[in-house]
């Protein structure tokens, strides 16, 4: 540990060794008996397989513990551990039925229980706000800094438990809506074009989306995922197809064959491992 300011609660205490995506989720992505066992990671615009992980003296044990209760723990505990085993929240919303939005489709907290959007929206801010920090360089790429404006305080509030979120913050908690998921996390990035701040990362399954300002539509607006008296669930094939091809074009600097051969490899691993427990 290391003494000094804590970045959300800014109090005086020893700080943790924190981690800009959670730890457990770098151990997800990875099998110890792979030829190369550590995960893929994006850094200096380029895929590699790396086991640094982005990590820096940011937040006191008492934060690092609001982030775990906040979200992190429910969501470590239901994304999927393998690469083409069965989502259990597309066997769920399969039995669900959605409002139709266009091309998406929108499942309230009411109908879907087993689904906790209060701790999924604070994971997603929890990420989103960290980004406003900077981080130490991972093999010479420094995750890019972002801008939250002056929502920025008030999203610090809320990771707190001080205040609610204004207006102009919406979350989407979107579901990654192709059947094979990627075990993997993005970091997040900027969703450029839109007019207004947007950002977005991806994460074992789930897409987060964050919009800022006065500018954002209305139809996005209504089908936030905190404001929205329905807390919706988004599925949305315009987004997934936006999250996978950009995962694709990001990882050209490996061999995708490669990587869908990895996540088979973990897979088989990991079954042949738990055949002998």
């Amino acid at each position: 540990m290391k003494r000094g300011k804590c970045k959300l609660c800014h109090a005086l205490a020893d700080l943790r060794d924190s981690h800009y995506l959670p730890k457990s989720g770098y151990k997800k992505m990875r099998a110890s008996d792979l030829k190369n066992p550590n995960p893929v990671v994006l850094s200096g615009g380029k895929a590699k397989q790396s086991s640094l992980q982005v990590r820096d003296y940011k937040f006191c044990g008492a934060c690092e513990e609001r982030f775990n209760k906040g979200g992190e723990a429910w969501i470590l505990n239901k994304i999927p551990q393998n690469y083409g085993e069965p989502f259990w929240l597309h066997t769920l919303l399969n039995s669900k039925t959605p409002t139709v939005n266009g091309d998406d489709l929108l499942f309230s907290q009411a109908g879907i229980p087993e689904v906790d959007i209060a701790k999924l929206v604070y994971f997603a801010l929890s990420i989103f706000w960290r980004g406003t920090r900077r981080w130490s360089a991972v093999e010479g790429g420094q995750p890019p800094k972002l801008n939250l404006g002056r929502q920025e305080k008030a999203i610090r509030a809320f990771l707190l438990g001080r205040g609610k979120l204004p207006k102009d913050v919406v979350v989407t908690v979107a579901v990654w809506p192709y059947k094979k998921v990627y075990p993997m996390a993005m970091m997040p990035r900027a969703d450029a074009g839109t007019g207004y701040r947007s950002y977005w990362f991806y994460f074992f399954g789930f897409i987060f989306l964050l919009a800022l300002g006065r500018k954002i539509p209305a139809q996005q607006r209504r089908t936030c995922s905190y404001h929205s008296p329905e807390k919706f669930l988004t599925l949305s094939l315009g987004l997934g197809s936006l999250v996978k091809e950009t995962i694709s074009t990001e990882l050209l600097s490996l061999d995708r064959s490669k990587i869908e051969s990895m996540f088979k490899e973990i897979q088989a691993i990991r079954s042949k491992t738990s055949s002998k427990e």
